[in-house]
């Protein structure tokens, strides 16, 4: 009974902490949405949709350059970034008229740092973030710039000057995240690896990390704590670690080998890490969060999970794989006809799954039935490496060469 009783409390606190963040509502303000829970039960999109045609798109936006980051959504904005010219120096964060699709504005840099990358990737790997304030945009090579939200540069950091160890030859991907003010990235790698809070409003430094010198892709996972202040939890290959964000205190360590891929998700009280399989931890408790379950079966490769419903998915390489959030058992698995590789996290919109592979095919899955049923496979017509964005009824997609709106007409 107790234990059912601190975790209504801390529910109580999570939701009112949610509440009053200014960067939630409609928007989707950061990689995988305002929870990075990456899902709206409000939102209803179409079951088909096609590039070729244009059935079910209501514009696309054809953008210089290559991008696999994912867009954020901010109001009637739609922000992404791409990078191009020799050797994709030229960096930059645009705004795009949500209704239109038509450019609103652009700030443009030249990247400093190393912009070296696999084929499949970009500079512009990084989803951008926002607090509903101010929008960063990180890159590769580890560039990152601030502005309001009418594109004025507020401040631009190259941490690779400062760092000069920092990268690796298939580039760096993690996205950022703001927290009470702060500015977290994780640059890690073989050289000079380590985790930065930056303060938001002009990018001076709060806190520095050492981190394993080991690469990793992951993004940092804000959560709220049992007291209803904010943590900021970092994954890596030797460990699992919470800090405050303010200070970057370390708060509770773990150790624990989690995925350097894919990231944690939080959900009813829980956090579900990728750990060769998950792993789902109690947050509900002060102090370091015990462990409520593994199951290897629950292999994530890339996708980070989802969760819907007291349901956890993953995607291990082509097949969807769902499991019960309490505890871990899996209850149904569907293999998605004529994908190639997957590397954009899924999204839910109310009680359908959409998962893109990086051809541009997306599988519709209804998540109505005991069993997950593909309603549709549709095509872009373009590489999709970036987790979609949602907002309202439209879905915006963030391709290789082009910015898609994906809503019913």
């Amino acid at each position: 009974m107790a234990k059912r009783f601190a975790l209504t409390r801390w529910l109580m606190i999570l939701t009112a902490s949610l509440a009053a963040n200014p960067g939630m509502g409609d928007d989707w303000p950061q990689f995988r949405g305002p929870h990075l829970g990456g899902m709206s039960s409000k939102s209803k999109l179409p079951d088909k949709f096609d590039g070729e045609s244009g059935s079910n798109i209501a514009w696309k936006t054809p953008i210089p350059g290559r991008s696999v980051s994912g867009a954020i959504v901010l109001g009637d904005q739609v922000i992404t970034t791409t990078s191009d010219g020799l050797e994709q120096r030229r960096i930059r964060l645009l705004s795009y008229d949500a209704k239109s699709g038509k450019l609103r504005w652009e700030q443009q840099l030249v990247a400093r740092g190393r912009p070296y990358c696999h084929p499949t990737s970009a500079n512009a790997a990084p989803t951008p973030a926002s607090d509903g304030k101010h929008v960063v945009a990180f890159f590769s090579s580890n560039d990152i710039a601030c502005t309001d939200l009418q594109g004025n540069l507020l401040w631009y950091r190259s941490l690779a000057s400062d760092f000069p160890k920092a990268g690796n030859d298939v580039g760096m991907s993690a996205s950022p995240a703001i927290v009470d003010g702060i500015v977290v990235v994780q640059v890690e790698c073989q050289g000079d690896s380590f985790a930065l809070g930056m303060n938001v409003a002009d990018g001076t430094t709060a806190w520095k990390q050492e981190r394993p010198r080991k690469a990793n892709w992951a993004s940092p996972t804000p959560v709220i704590l049992p007291s209803g202040k904010s943590a900021v939890v970092m994954q890596s290959s030797e460990n699992l670690v919470a800090v405050n964000p303010a200070d970057g205190k370390e708060l509770w360590k773990i150790d624990m080998g989690c995925s350097t891929t894919p990231s944690s998700t939080v959900a009813n009280g829980r956090l579900i890490v990728p750990s060769g399989g998950l792993t789902a931890l109690d947050l509900s408790s002060a102090g370091a969060p015990s462990k409520l379950w593994f199951e290897n079966k629950l292999n994530t490769t890339a996708c980070s999970p989802l969760v819907d419903n007291d349901k956890v998915y993953i995607v291990n390489r082509t097949i969807l794989v769902c499991g019960d959030l309490f505890t871990g058992k899996v209850l149904w698995q569907l293999r998605i006809p004529d994908a190639n590789q997957i590397w954009s996290s899924p999204v839910i919109s109310g009680n359908r799954l959409y998962l893109f592979s990086m051809d541009g095919s997306c599988a519709v899955v209804s998540l109505e039935a005991e069993e997950g049923k593909i309603e549709s496979i549709n095509k872009l017509g373009d590489e999709v490496l970036g987790s979609p964005a949602i907002a309202g009824n439209a879905m915006y997609v963030r391709g290789a060469q082009n910015l898609w709106k994906i809503e019913a007409k």
